[in-house]
């Protein structure tokens, strides 16, 4: 009886402590967690952080954190905002010495980036204090095992003063099953999952896309199904970052995706695409800027598309009020042929031709050369198209030489 009772005194004693060290932990560690959070983002950021509220359940090990906000240079409008980050960790870290966090949630962050031209952006500083320094020593990449993340609800608002627009994405949307270096099950199903809109600034309504994929990676034979979904993605926007050295340019275009890819190695890699691309009122001009083709809707319905194995069956491709405009100029040089610039690598290579040739004229004596390489096999591409269908269509053809 004697016996008894002093166990059961211990274990009162024992439950006493457990439920003091909970409750200073609950009042404790929001404190100081808000406080290292700002002082240590401070110092590797360089910028202004603060915090609205930090949770915490020592019971569970529950994190919360409410309301992060990372300042911009000029301290007042925010870089970066998260109105919450949840982290479930588990006990399991103390285990292996390294985080095991059984879920980590992101709501509505929203980040802000500004292009300021010649090459610069408002995030260099941060960007320069993050660099490592050149003569520090490589350290062994830290082990960890996240499960579950989510991101809900981010916003990216991208302002490019070189060219005065502002690009956005909205409802963006990511769910990773897990990111580990740790040992885990291999035949452990993952199914990711990115979703977003783009747009512009009070340009048309933005375009969005989908993509869900079901695999088992770490399994012998890494099989992984994906879907992917673009709804209504204009290009218009985003023209002016083409490289002006094409030879002709993309005027605008609409584009839509609807694909499936899976991907298998046993042993061998194989990569099936199948799916339907349309893309809608698409103008393509020559250099002068002046058109050259245009369509109304190209519709590619892939059937078996295998680009490792260099195969192409497609079940059909329907151009629809295809519009091409030829012509040609007084020197005879046609629009559909690319312009090559006096100088150029060509023309500097033709021009050493034409001299070597007239030096071996002129030369007494023939000058033997080495018989260039034969160049290397290449595998052709299998193509195989079920059906090809041309609706409306005409060419316009304008001869300057007749004139």
């Amino acid at each position: 009886m004697v016996q008894s009772t002093i166990w059961l005194r211990r274990a009162a004693w024992a439950l006493a402590g457990l439920l003091v060290f909970w409750a200073s932990a609950y009042a404790l560690v929001p404190v100081v967690a808000k406080s290292q959070i700002k002082k240590i983002a401070f110092g590797k950021l360089g910028r202004a952080v603060t915090v609205g509220a930090v949770d915490f359940k020592p019971w569970s090990l529950e994190v919360t954190i409410h309301d992060l906000k990372i300042a911009k240079q000029d301290g007042v409008s925010p870089q970066l905002s998260i109105q919450r980050i949840y982290i479930d960790a588990e006990l399991e870290s103390l285990l292996r010495l390294a985080p095991v966090v059984d879920a980590i949630a992101v709501d509505s962050p929203a980040v802000s980036l500004t292009h300021l031209g010649d090459g610069r952006y408002d995030i260099d500083d941060i960007l320069e204090k993050l660099k490592s320094p050149p003569d520090a020593a490589p350290v062994e990449p830290p082990r960890f095992a996240l499960y579950n993340l989510t991101l809900t609800g981010g916003q990216v608002s991208f302002t490019d003063q070189s060219v005065s627009k502002t690009h956005s994405m909205s409802a963006l949307n990511v769910s990773v099953p897990f990111l580990s270096n740790l040992q885990s099950r291999r035949d452990v199903k993952t199914a990711p999952r990115l979703a977003f809109k783009l747009g512009t600034l009070g340009g048309l309504a933005p375009g969005s896309f989908d993509s869900a994929a079901e695999g088992t990676p770490f399994a012998q034979t890494r099989k992984t199904d994906a879907t992917f979904e673009l709804s209504n993605f204009d290009l218009s926007p985003y023209l002016g970052y083409l490289p002006a050295s094409l030879p002709y340019q993309l005027a605008g275009a609409m584009i839509n995706v609807n694909a499936k890819v899976a991907f298998e190695q046993s042993p061998a890699t194989v990569v099936k695409l199948s799916g339907v691309v349309t893309a809608d009122k698409v103008r393509l001009f020559d250099k002068p800027g002046k058109d050259l083709l245009g369509f109304d809707q190209l519709k590619i319905t892939m059937d078996d598309v295998r680009p490792l194995a260099q195969s192409l069956r497609l079940s059909s491709v329907e151009l629809t009020n295809p519009a091409l405009s030829i012509s040609r100029d007084r020197a005879g040089r046609l629009n559909l042929l690319p312009v090559v610039k006096a100088g150029a690598p060509e023309s500097i290579a033709a021009r050493a031709r034409i001299q070597g040739a007239k030096g071996q004229n002129d030369s007494p004596k023939a000058v033997k050369t080495a018989p260039s390489a034969a160049p290397a096999a290449q595998n052709p591409w299998k193509v195989d198209i079920a059906s090809v269908t041309v609706r409306g269509g005409s060419i316009n053809w304008l001869d300057q030489t007749l004139a």
